[in-house]
């Protein structure tokens, strides 16, 4: 099965829809936009992405082969460049500007999470097993699953790793990295910023 891209800086026609595993009812994702594999994504009713998401639901990556020194081909298989994605973002989620998902497994957002500005969310990551092919030509990792459960929030510039859960109404703090497993109503965040030294003294 070929990869499927829409791409545009126009919303979206009732012929894009139709290429999503399921477009809701009111939904909307304000272009301009990136939606690789929209077949294997699920926006609920009246879902609400705002401009510039990114969302990449994996496929077949197998292209990057043609990129790797013949010396080194041998060494990977087309099957590691192959992936089954699905992301699902259940009703009435609201999603912010510079939204990014990458997934090579299986990103599940819950209903009525409230998602800020410029949030990561990946299950995946790139690989870097070969010692002297660029990253870049080497296959993403077999993604470990992410379940973000209803009414979360998650803050500015925070993101979300493979294999995290987080429980319901959990609250992420901004620029948070996170990667585990957390019960309901969790609270999860940096410590705040600490000074760390002075390049003048005595000038108060």
């Amino acid at each position: 099965m070929a990869n499927v891209l829409i791409e545009k800086n126009e919303p979206l026609t009732s012929e894009d829809k139709k290429k999503f595993a399921y477009f809701g009812e009111n939904a909307k994702i304000l272009p301009p936009y990136r939606i690789l594999n929209p077949q294997n994504i699920y926006i609920g009713d009246r879902v609400s992405i705002r401009e510039f998401a990114y969302m990449h639901a994996y496929w077949d990556t197998s292209e990057l082969m043609n990129y790797i020194d013949k010396k080194y081909l041998a060494d990977f298989k087309k099957e590691q460049y192959i992936f089954e994605s699905s992301i699902r973002i259940e009703n009435e989620t609201q999603i912010q500007r510079n939204l990014f998902i990458s997934c090579t497994n299986s990103i599940i957002i819950g209903k009525n999470c409230t998602i800020a500005e410029r949030v990561f969310i990946g299950d995946n990551n790139h690989s870097s097993a070969h010692p002297n092919v660029p990253i870049i030509q080497q296959p993403n990792q077999k993604g470990i699953p992410i379940h973000i459960k209803d009414g979360t929030w998650i803050g500015v510039g925070a993101a979300i790793l493979g294999g995290t859960i987080l429980g319901i109404n959990n609250i992420v703090g901004s620029n948070s990295v996170v990667q585990g497993q957390y019960p309901n109503h969790a609270v999860i965040a940096m410590e705040k910023a600490k000074m760390v030294f002075r390049t003048f003294e005595g000038d108060e």
